[in-house]
C-alpha cells in the first residue's frame, strides 16, 4: 500500500511539473545573442568566441516581443544589471521573470541590454529566454516594484537637472543682458569682421568672462549628465565616462574639464600669439573661439532636453550622425577663425596657418581621437 502511495505521488509529481512548464511558452532563446567584451579588440564579442568570461550581457527587443516575458535562470552568486543599473543578486538558484510590457513602460526604449556577472560564471547554468507566461501568480512585486523607483529616480533627476540650468540660463541672461545676446549672437559669430565692443572691454579672465566660462562648463555638463540618463547601451560611452559611473558625477566631471579646457586654449592661444609675434589677434582668435563654443554648448543642452523628453531616442538612434555634426562643427569653426583672422589683419597665410596648426589643427586632431573613441 505504501509502495503504491509513492508511485502516485511521483507521478503526481511530475504530473505537476510537466503542467507548470507547459504554461512557459518558449517564443526565443537569448542564449545565441549572447556577448562578451575583448579587452584587447576593445569591443563586444560573441560569447562562443570567448566562453571564457564572468560577464556576459544580451539585447532585450521590446518591441518584438509585447505581452510576453524574460525569463532567467540562474545559479547562486550572481550579479544582474539592466540598463546598466544593479537590480538583483542571487542568493541561491533561483528563476526570475520580467514582464516586458512593464519594463516597456518603465524605460520607454525600444530595447536595451541586460548583463550577468559573476566571479564564476558559467554559461552552462544560465538560461535567457523569451517565454509566454500564462501563470496569472508571478509576484507583481517581484516584476516591477524594484524598477519602478529606479525609472523615477532617472525622471525626477532629469526634471531637477533641466530646471536647474535653465534657472541659470535665465540669470545670465536677465544681469548680463547685453553681453549675453553680444555672446550669442549666430549672426555676430558668423560674420568674417567679428565685434566684441563689451566682451573685448574686459580682460578674458575678468569676472564677466569667467562667470560665462563657468556658464559653458554648466551646459555641457548639464547636456552630458542628462544624456547620460538615458543611455542603455553599454557599448556607447561619453568621452571620459566611466563604465557604470554615477551620470551626476558624470557631469560634474565634464563641467570641470570644459572649464580646464577653457582656461588652458587661452593659455595656449597667448603662448602661439608670442611665439610667432602675432600679439594684437590674440583677443579676437580667443573669443571668437569662445563664441562659437558657447554657441554649440547651447544647442547642445537645448538638444538633451529633447532627447530627455523622446526618452534618450535621439542620442540612442543617431549617436553616429551626432557625432559627425559635432565633429564638422569643430572643423567649420577652424575654417571660420582662418577666415577671420586673415580679413581683419595682413599676414603671409603660410605663417598664419602655422600659428593656426599650434593653435587649432593640432588640438582639434586630439580632440577627434578622443571624442570619436
Amino acid at each position: 500500500m505504501t509502495k503504491q502511495i509513492c508511485i502516485w505521488v511521483y507521478l503526481g509529481s511530475l504530473t505537476l511539473a510537466s503542467g507548470a512548464s507547459a504554461s512557459d511558452i518558449e517564443l526565443k532563446n537569448l542564449r545565441w545573442g549572447w556577448e562578451v567584451f575583448d579587452q584587447k579588440a576593445q569591443h563586444y564579442i560573441p560569447y562562443f568566441k570567448q566562453p571564457t568570461t564572468d560577464a556576459i550581457r544580451f539585447k532585450v527587443d521590446l518591441n518584438k516581443y509585447r505581452n510576453s516575458h524574460l525569463k532567467l535562470t540562474l545559479p547562486e552568486k550572481h550579479y544582474v544589471w539592466i540598463q546598466e543599473k544593479l537590480v538583483f543578486a542571487t542568493s541561491s538558484p533561483e528563476t526570475k521573470y520580467f514582464a516586458l510590457d512593464s519594463l516597456y513602460h518603465i524605460y520607454q526604449v525600444g530595447n536595451f541590454y541586460v548583463s550577468v556577472y559573476s566571479e564564476e560564471l558559467d554559461g552552462n547554468n544560465i538560461a535567457s529566454v523569451i517565454i509566454n507566461k500564462e501563470d496569472e501568480g508571478i509576484s507583481a512585486l517581484e516584476k516591477t516594484t524594484y524598477l519602478e523607483r529606479k525609472s523615477n529616480e532617472r525622471q525626477d533627476l532629469f526634471i531637477i537637472i533641466s530646471i536647474a540650468t535653465m534657472s541659470l540660463i535665465a540669470v545670465f541672461r536677465a544681469f548680463y543682458s547685453r553681453l549675453f545676446h553680444e555672446y550669442l549672437s549666430i549672426g555676430k559669430s558668423l560674420q568674417l569682421r567679428q565685434n566684441f565692443e563689451l566682451a573685448i572691454a574686459h580682460a578674458p579672465l575678468a569676472w564677466p568672462n569667467i562667470g560665462f566660462i563657468i556658464f559653458y562648463s554648466i551646459l555641457i555638463g548639464s547636456a552630458a549628465m542628462t544624456c547620460d540618463l538615458f543611455v542603455p547601451d553599454s557599448s556607447l560611452v561619453f568621452p571620459f565616462s566611466i563604465k557604470h559611473e554615477n551620470s551626476v558625477y558624470l557631469g560634474l566631471k565634464v563641467s570641470a574639464y570644459c572649464f580646464t579646457f577653457i582656461i588652458a586654449k587661452l593659455l595656449l592661444i597667448t603662448a602661439g600669439s608670442e611665439l610667432f609675434k602675432l600679439k594684437k589677434v590674440r583677443l579676437v582668435h580667443y573669443f571668437t573661439y569662445f563664441r562659437l563654443s558657447l554657441i554649440l554648448a547651447l544647442i547642445s543642452f537645448s538638444f538633451s532636453i529633447i532627447n530627455g523628453i523622446f526618452g534618450g531616442l535621439l542620442v540612442n538612434e543617431w549617436w553616429n550622425w551626432i557625432q559627425l555634426i559635432i565633429v564638422l562643427f569643430w572643423s567649420g569653426r577652424l575654417v571660420l577663425i582662418y577666415f577671420v583672422l586673415n580679413k581683419i589683419y595682413t599676414f603671409r597665410k603660410l605663417h598664419l596657418f602655422s600659428y593656426l596648426c599650434s593653435s587649432e589643427l593640432i588640438p582639434l586632431l586630439l580632440f577627434f581621437k578622443i571624442f570619436l573613441k
